[in-house]
């Protein structure tokens, strides 16, 4: 059987905050993340981000997403780069300003599947060596790569089909096949990445082969947005000092307690806005 994560651990893995601290020093993140398609995706990822602690939330989207992104929450700084979807050509600013202004970085919640927007990541990934998190689209990034490890941390967030799509293989990881589980292992370690494998019951796994089972959470947590939120909460946790594979654990154990709080007043009725409002609730005081 593989170790669970419990309450007592979870609580144990939050960064403590210094009372003298000032703006900046509990955590800069930044999202980048939306496409003419998609422009819900990095702000339910910013709230995620805010909502567990982060001092301040940078927003990169697309200039058609922009309007609404700025105007959506008042504590989001929002940047745009031209057009409707991220390209090579916004790279560079990106990159630059990560290394200036931030402490982690969150890349994929709505960008897509063209080819630009991945050799955009890919670009992004390679040159900016803040710790980073992968989500949906973007994960795809790590085949274009050939040399690992990359210079940052790395946790990526796939669901059941983005991990499917990563391995190439149809496979379902699951706690009493065995099997499934050293692929996932394997996976982590031989890219030298930590994996927040999201499902019923959520799988994480570090570099350094350790894997771990979360079973907060619910039915409600299909909605759609619920991943945004998730990886928003490691991309906060990274940027205040964790480890990849305790910022991972830490995320999935919260998220989805979040999650729990909320069927208990919607039973599953509740949305990914819900979520991410929850999520300081969920967070105790340390």
């Amino acid at each position: 059987m593989l170790k669970q994560i419990k309450k007592s651990l979870a609580k144990s893995l939050l960064p403590r905050r210094n009372p003298s601290s000032h703006k900046g020093q509990n955590g800069r993140v930044l999202v980048v993340g939306g496409s003419i398609d998609y422009y819900g995706a990095p702000l339910l990822s910013g709230l995620g981000a805010l909502n567990s602690g982060a001092d301040l939330v940078y927003l990169y989207v697309p200039e058609c997403n922009f309007d609404v992104s700025r105007s959506i929450y008042p504590d989001f700084i929002v940047k745009k780069f031209s057009g409707e979807y991220l390209s090579e050509r916004d790279a560079g600013a990106i990159i630059e300003f990560g290394k200036s202004k931030c402490d982690s970085i969150l890349i994929g919640p709505g960008l897509g599947e063209r080819e630009q927007t991945t050799d955009a990541v890919l670009e992004i990934v390679k040159e900016l060596h803040i710790p980073t998190v992968l989500d949906a689209d973007a994960i795809s990034v790590l085949k274009k790569i050939s040399k690992f490890p990359l210079h940052q941390p790395v946790v990526i967030t796939p669901h059941s089909n983005e991990f499917r799509n990563m391995v190439d293989r149809d496979v379902v990881v699951k706690e009493e096949d065995s099997k499934s589980v050293v692929l996932l292992r394997s996976i982590a370690m031989d890219l030298y990445i930590n994996i927040l494998l999201k499902g019923p019951v959520d799988y994480v796994s570090s570099h350094e082969g350790h894997v771990e089972v979360n079973r907060t959470g619910n039915a409600g947590m299909t909605v759609g947005g619920s991943g945004d939120v998730l990886a928003g909460v490691v991309a906060t946790f990274l940027a205040q000092g964790l480890e990849g594979y305790d910022a991972a654990r830490a995320a999935a154990y919260y998220t989805g307690h979040a999650g729990d709080l909320l069927q208990k007043q919607k039973g599953d009725l509740y949305s990914a806005g819900d979520l991410a409002m929850t999520i300081s609730y969920a967070i105790p005081k340390v």
